[in-house]
């Protein structure tokens, strides 16, 4: 299911019921296109949960994502984020809007785009408003950082114009957005439209499912058939089979939906498959889905989204698990199978030693009449009962005495290997067998995240996996490195300095008093100097302030 502009009308509702004026304290990226916003509301807020009206506390998480493959827009209470990393466009976003707050979010012309607008944190005078601008547009997908004059500043992606010559995505260009592809905003649609679209499309094999994508601006494929479905209709039905009656049931469909929209009437609802009970997809509006689908109905649009994309995200991870566990698997057995082959040759090999032993008795029997330098020895078997001849090759270069003692050699070698040729054979059968245990444990639990990730770190304690093991984080280097420098001026007065993004806003944001002095470079990049004031009525000399 891709988020389309019945999804974010709906969200957008909640998410500024939620968090109009709320502070944002933190930012962080998880994977390549995916940011969440810590947020602090700061006044009293309707709960997500219940209708009562709540002076919260507590810390929200606004997750954003523009990954084509799983596009998502929900909020949750804060929890411990596992796995971050980090780019210039995160570092652009807490250096801009860390400490400021959320003064709005807009979603213009019903297209598949929202506009934060944000309130930097006020150091000094005014400040002028920011604008993340978050596209939902499948592959085209993006995130970008307009400033108070539309200005791009940075985005999640860059779009050259070797990638796009009709519109660049790159720090300084005027934002434009994306082209409207001649559709048309559903919300605004009269009926003598919607009758123009259907009876001037050229293509009368089209399917209505195809037209209403195609023509209506924000509508997904699954909302698409939603309207068709409400009609009575079926998604595939051509053009040309659609009767004039059709068409007015159709337009009554759409304008029902389109009013619910207005007034922020929905009916949050996931489909679930009857007997895997996996999430299928879900819908906003009122369903006529088959009845072969289960429905896990929500008070909520965000409750039914957080439902949809963490239980979608589960989902991800086990076929990833799964995939990962088949891979190893299929591996291990291999090898081990391989190993076990040569192990067991060994050891057919290895109980032929006596042979050696023999042939070295033979040898030392027939001393006189072996010569130096011959290639071998024909002799009766004397410990045979058949007493049969037996040839025994020679080294030319040993004399028989050392070419006898070889042979002792080699049997005595041969003999010691075979207990370490033993151990490694029933090592490597026992793994095997733990393995096909395992490989069954997997087969039988294959849709469990929680089996599945037990049967990965057995495959560790097996050292056949490694284990992933989450960075600790360096709580005392990371505080070092927002540690501002601080300098004492002649005449006694503390001054600190920050010297990166980090130090600069742990130098304003938490470490600077209302009596401080702030100096900065005006208009360009650099250093943030803090002046400790010792007093209220105190004024740091000028031979100070210059040192600062």
């Amino acid at each position: 299911m891709s988020l389309d502009s019945i999804t974010l009308t709906a969200i957008r509702k909640e998410l500024i019921n939620m968090f109009k004026d709320a502070k944002i304290v933190n930012i962080f990226q998880v994977k390549k296109y995916k940011i969440i916003f810590e947020i602090k509301p700061v006044r009293a807020l309707p709960s997500y949960s219940t209708d009562k009206i709540t002076k919260s506390k507590k810390l929200f998480h606004i997750h954003i994502s523009t990954d084509p493959s799983k596009m998502e827009i929900y909020f949750s209470e804060a929890e411990n984020i596992k796995e971050t990393t980090n780019s210039p466009f995160l570092a652009l976003l807490q250096s801009q809007f860390i400490g400021g707050k959320i003064l709005d979010i807009k979603h213009l012309d019903f297209d598949r785009i929202l506009h934060f607008i944000i309130q930097p944190y006020l150091k000094f005078g005014k400040t002028k408003n920011i604008t993340l601008v978050v596209e939902f547009m499948g592959k085209h997908s993006n995130m970008i950082l307009l400033n108070e004059n539309n200005i791009i500043e940075g985005s999640i992606k860059s779009i050259t114009s070797k990638i796009n010559r009709y519109r660049e995505v790159i720090p300084g260009k005027l934002y434009t957005p994306p082209p409207s592809q001649n559709k048309l905003n559903p919300l605004e649609i009269s009926k003598e439209n919607f009758f123009n679209i259907f009876y001037s499309c050229s293509d009368k094999e089209l399917s209505l499912g195809h037209l209403l994508k195609n023509k209506l601006k924000g509508i997904s494929p699954q909302s698409a058939k939603e309207i068709i479905f409400q009609a009575n209709l079926l998604p595939d039905k051509k053009i040309l089979e659609v009767s004039s009656r059709e068409l007015e049931f159709l337009w009554s469909s759409l304008n029902r939906i389109i009013e619910n929209i207005k007034h922020q009437h929905f009916n949050p609802t996931i489909f679930l498959d009857p007997q895997s009970r996996k999430i299928k997809t879900y819908s906003l509006i009122e369903s006529r889905k088959s009845p072969r689908c289960n429905k896990l109905s929500f008070n909520d649009t965000n409750s039914c989204l957080k439902y949809f994309f963490t239980e979608e995200e589960k989902e991800r991870e086990i076929i990833s698990l799964k995939n990962k566990l088949k891979r190893i698997i299929n591996k291990n057995m291999a090898k081990l199978n391989e190993k076990i082959n040569i192990y067991q040759n060994k050891i057919l090999e290895v109980k032929n030693c006596d042979r050696y032993k023999l042939m070295g008795e033979l040898i030392k029997s027939n001393l006189g009449n072996i010569k130096r330098g011959e290639a071998k020895i024909t002799t009766i078997n004397y410990y045979s009962p058949q007493q049969e001849v037996i040839t025994i090759p020679l080294n030319k270069s040993l004399t028989p005495l050392q070419n006898a003692q070889s042979y002792f050699k080699k049997y005595r070698k041969t003999k010691d290997s075979l207990k370490i040729i033993s151990e490694q054979l029933n090592s490597n059968q026992k793994k095997l067998s733990q393995l096909k245990d395992l490989q069954k444990l997997y087969k039988q639990n294959s849709n469990s995240l929680s089996n599945l990730q037990e049967i990965y770190n057995k495959l560790v304690k097996l050292g056949l996996a490694k284990k992933v093991i989450a960075p600790v984080k360096k709580q005392k280097k990371e505080r070092n490195k927002l540690k501002p420098t601080k300098y004492v001026s002649k005449d006694g007065w503390e001054i600190y300095v920050g010297k990166n993004n980090q130090q600069n806003d742990f130098l304003t944001l938490k470490l600077a008093s209302g009596n401080d002095i702030w100096l900065h470079t005006q208009t360009i990049h650099g250093s943030h100097v803090i002046i400790k004031n010792k007093g209220s009525d105190q004024t740091p000399p000028l031979s100070t302030l210059l040192e600062a």
